[in-house]
C-alpha cells in the first residue's frame, strides 16, 4: 500500500460512511439485535471524525457535532455524549439550531433516565448511571478477566 491509500478519509468519504452506518444501526435496532449499540458507536466515531475536519459554523460541521452526540446516546455511551456535548457547546461558531439539538438530546436523555430510575432520581443518585456507564466502556475497551501485569 502507498501512503496515499492510508490517508485520512475525506469529508465526502466520511459522509458516505456515516450514511451507511446510520442505516445499518437503524436496521439492527429494528431487528432488536444485541449489536445495535456497537453500530451506533460506529456512527459516533464517524461523526466525531467528521466534526474534527469541519468547522462548526459549516452545515456539515454542525450536523456532525449533533450527530456524534445523539449517536453516543443511542449507543448507550452517556459519558462520551456528555463530553462531546460540552466540547461542542463550547464552540462559539456552533449555530444556534445545532446547539439546540445537542442540548435537547442531553435533556431528553436525562428525562428518560429519571423515568427509568425513579428511586435513584429521588435520592439524587442519578450520577451513578454515568459512573456505571464509564466503567462499562472501560471494561469493553479492556476485556481482561485479570489485571494485566505492569
Amino acid at each position: 500500500m502507498t501512503s496515499a491509500e492510508l490517508s485520512e478519509p475525506t469529508e465526502d468519504e466520511l459522509d458516505v460512511l456515516v450514511s451507511i452506518a446510520i442505516r445499518r444501526a437503524e436496521l439492527l435496532v429494528n431487528m432488536r439485535s444485541p449489536i445495535s449499540a456497537e453500530a451506533w458507536h460506529e456512527v459516533m466515531a464517524y461523526e466525531e471524525q467528521l466534526a474534527r475536519i469541519t468547522s462548526s459554523a459549516e452545515i456539515a460541521g454542525g450536523v456532525a457535532r449533533a450527530g456524534a452526540v445523539t449517536a453516543a446516546l443511542a449507543a448507550g455511551r452517556r459519558p462520551d455524549a456528555r463530553r462531546l456535548a460540552a466540547q461542542y457547546l463550547a464552540e462559539d461558531a456552533l449555530p444556534s439550531e445545532r446547539r439546540t439539538v445537542i442540548e435537547r438530546a442531553i435533556e431528553q436523555d436525562a428525562k428518560l433516565l429519571a423515568q427509568r430510575f425513579p428511586a435513584l432520581t429521588k435520592r439524587g443518585r442519578l450520577g451513578w448511571i454515568d459512573e456505571l456507564g464509564a466503567w462499562r466502556i472501560n471494561v469493553l475497551a479492556n476485556p481482561h478477566v485479570f489485571p494485566c501485569p505492569a
